[in-house]
């Protein structure tokens, strides 16, 4: 069996985020729902240790106005893109130095965008075209086709994709947790993201063990965010370097997802760790 040798492969660095102290690189979420809001939460991001900053283009309901019938050549999607493309450039500038990932997250995965593929695409295509973020979140339940389209696009804007999974039901069993990997391995990603929601403590082993796993069978070929949700799944987001989860979610002010804690306490915790 390959030994896992998980603190060195995390020592390195690989050119998408700035290094720092810590071997998880920290994610943090901006989830204000207007311009105002954003770029104050920006403004407070901006003097910490972050290493990349996730706009959450979904809670900025101020933004938009899209439903699940509203079709692309609408003047309300042209209008979200104005504004989507003003703010990201905003962001660019208050977070200079940070990496900036932009997601909009659906409803059908815990979000507060509408189910709408074809405006998601769209609005997604035109964040990854402007030039100011470094990653992309790509749904995994985004169809076939657009998927790839929007993966070839980042590709060649030089932005790195991130698939995502997001379970707030259930964790199942160790194997079917590395199939869903294995998934979204096969999609040509970057980046390889779940989220699991557990009921016992056993969910939250299950889901480490399976990234450790995963990790020494894909041998570093691929980073990983992988997280054990709620309270009960908080060791799960300060214990990447032991069990091979590359990134962690941590705030400065509002949670975006179940279970995220303080920036602060997150890394006083990786400190006791590998």
């Amino acid at each position: 069996m390959i030994p896992l040798d998980i603190d060195s492969e995390n020592d390195v660095d690989r050119g998408d985020l700035k290094m720092n102290e810590h071997n998880v690189k920290i994610i943090v979420p901006v989830t204000g729902a207007d311009e105002e809001a954003i770029l104050k939460e920006a403004a407070a991001i901006a003097e910490t240790e972050a290493d990349c900053v996730e706009w959450r283009f979904d809670l900025a309901k101020e933004l938009y106005s899209i439903d699940t019938a509203t079709k692309p050549e609408e003047v309300s999607v042209d209008e979200a893109s104005e504004n989507l493309l003003k703010v990201l450039k905003e962001l660019a500038e208050a977070l200079e130095g940070k990496k900036l990932l932009f997601t909009i997250r659906t409803k059908r995965q815990g979000g507060e965008f509408p189910d709408n593929p074809e405006v998601y695409e769209r609005l997604v295509s035109d964040a990854v075209k402007c030039g100011d973020i470094g990653l992309v979140d790509l749904e995994d339940t985004v169809a076939a086709d657009s998927f790839g389209r929007i993966l070839t696009l980042a590709k060649e804007y030089g932005v790195r994709t991130i698939a995502s999974y997001h379970n707030f039901s259930f964790t199942p069993g160790v194997d079917e947790i590395i199939d869903k990997f294995m998934i979204l391995r096969s999609s040509g990603a970057d980046i390889l993201k779940t989220a699991f929601m557990p009921v016992t403590p056993k969910d939250v082993a299950a889901v480490l063990y399976a990234t450790a796993k995963f990790k020494e069978e894909d041998k570093g070929q691929h980073e990983m965010i992988t997280m054990s949700m709620g309270d009960m799944g908080k060791i799960s987001r300060v214990s990447g370097a032991v069990f091979g989860s590359d990134y962690t979610f941590a705030t400065v002010g509002e949670t975006s997802a179940p279970g995220q804690m303080p920036m602060e306490k997150v890394l006083e915790m990786m400190e006791v760790l590998p």
